[in-house]
């Protein structure tokens, strides 16, 4: 099913295709660096220097603990999280395989959730609209406390990568910010 996206303004959202994987890697690479520049202090945070040689490394260190921590922007609500019982006002998606390697190579991280809703309003090809409020602001929680709310029940497969090659996640787990397990550090609006 197709769809548009609109911004709080009533503009439209165009999105690169979201299955161009090696593109959306160049694009988080920038926004890791912005985040950086941004919060980087308050967060006590550095780049992770093992980035340079391996690009899937966590993103960060913490400066006083040493701990690795994942960054996670996201820009545009999981509209159809109404479906694993989640608002999507509050809706943020985490892919299955990251899950699953961080939890096995770094089980001390932490992952950081930076949520700017640049996309407010979705119209499906049958005329449904889903909306949401402009919001942004940063959660975070370490890997075992996301790793207890991931289960079947709020597991979301992409049928357009069942037989993907390129490397992009296959599925992700649904997430409520609003339930608490995301502690919320920061917000903006």
């Amino acid at each position: 099913m197709s769809y548009q996206l609109f911004n709080s303004s009533g503009k439209e959202v165009q999105q690169h295709d979201l299955q161009d994987k090696p593109a959306w890697c160049e694009v988080g690479e920038d926004l890791e660096l912005a985040f950086l520049k941004v919060f980087g202090v308050k967060f006590d945070l550095k780049l992770n220097e093992e980035k340079e040689t391996k690009p899937t490394a966590p993103d960060f260190k913490h400066n006083g603990t040493g701990r690795y921590v994942d960054l996670k922007t996201q820009n545009t609500p999981f509209f159809n999280a109404a479906k694993y019982s989640v608002d999507p006002q509050y809706a943020v998606t985490f892919n299955a395989i990251d899950l699953e390697r961080y939890s096995s190579l770094y089980p001390s991280i932490i992952v950081i959730f930076h949520v700017s809703w640049e996309a407010t309003k979705i119209i499906f090809s049958n005329g449904k609209k889903i909306e949401v409020l402009p919001m942004s602001g940063i959660w975070a929680a370490s890997i075992q406390t996301i790793e207890k709310n991931c289960n079947t029940k709020n597991y979301h497969q992409y049928q357009q990568r069942l037989s993907d090659k390129k490397g992009n996640a296959k599925g992700s787990y649904v997430l409520d910010l609003n339930k608490g397990y995301l502690q919320q550090k920061h917000r903006e609006l």
